[in-house]
């Protein structure tokens, strides 16, 4: 296994205030690795300098061994890397087969895609991350009617759509029931078996139940890293994170 993305001495700075300083990981490909830390602690920061939404003010992000600090962010999308953000963004009065369609093109405008995704394919990818989202049976129906944890499936659906090697999540359980989130965590680990995960989570039992490597970051810098068990040894956590979990 190697480093499918590897994050170098990166650091922010809005203004005078540094939020990410000198942070380095790396996430090894065919692995989910959670990245947790305290609120504040940069975690939705370093997401966005991964994907190229924000710059870095030093450092740099290597994606498949392609440095990727400098990209477009539509750039580092085609590349392979995709992105879930906590509030999802489903064309609710379409059908939920129309949504995973539309993601199925690359194309920036949506409506157009809709006419233009009948490529070699399409069928058989559509039926597959159907499957893997256990959307199968709803595919006919409005996003708008869907529950709250069968539209965050649809939106792992419509990012798997593009067939990224890296996908990014950001929360993907907020708001979930407990089921839900059990039924997420069972998508995760089908989903291992051909994609990297990068998971932002503040959820430990989920954590501990999809993590192969958990890093933890605090005040913009590295803490610690390690599997669940390390990390939940790791006096420095408990003090600065796992100590304010239990506290909840």
């Amino acid at each position: 296994m190697s480093g499918l993305l590897e994050i170098r001495n990166l650091s922010k700075s809005f203004d005078a205030t540094k939020v990410i300083n000198d942070f380095s990981m790396e996430v090894v490909e065919g692995t989910i690795c959670c990245l947790v830390g305290p609120n504040g602690a940069g975690k939705t920061t370093t997401m966005d300098l991964i994907t190229g939404r924000i710059k870095p003010t030093s450092g740099k992000v290597f994606f498949a061994n392609d440095d990727i600090t400098a990209k477009h962010e539509h750039l580092i999308a085609r590349a392979g890397i995709g992105r879930k953000f906590q509030v999802p963004a489903v064309l609710r009065d379409m059908s939920v087969q129309q949504n995973l369609e539309v993601a199925f093109s690359r194309q920036t405008n949506p409506f157009r895609n809709l006419f233009k995704f009948r490529k070699a394919g399409l069928k058989d990818k559509l039926d597959e991350v159907a499957t893997l989202a256990g959307l199968t049976g709803r595919l006919k129906e409005r996003a708008g009617i869907l529950s709250h944890g069968e539209t965050q499936w649809l939106e792992i659906g419509m990012v798997l759509m593009q067939e990224p090697r890296l996908l990014l999540m950001d929360e993907p359980i907020a708001g979930m029931t407990e089921g839900e989130a059990e039924k997420t965590a069972q998508i995760f680990k089908d989903l291992r078996k051909s994609a990297t995960l990068l998971v932002v989570e503040h959820d430990m039992g989920f954590v501990r139940e999809i993590a192969d490597v958990v890093v933890v970051m605090h005040m913009g810098s590295l803490l610690a890293q390690g599997t669940i068990q390390q990390i939940e040894a790791d006096r420095r956590v408990r003090d600065v994170y796992l100590g304010e979990q239990e506290a909840a």
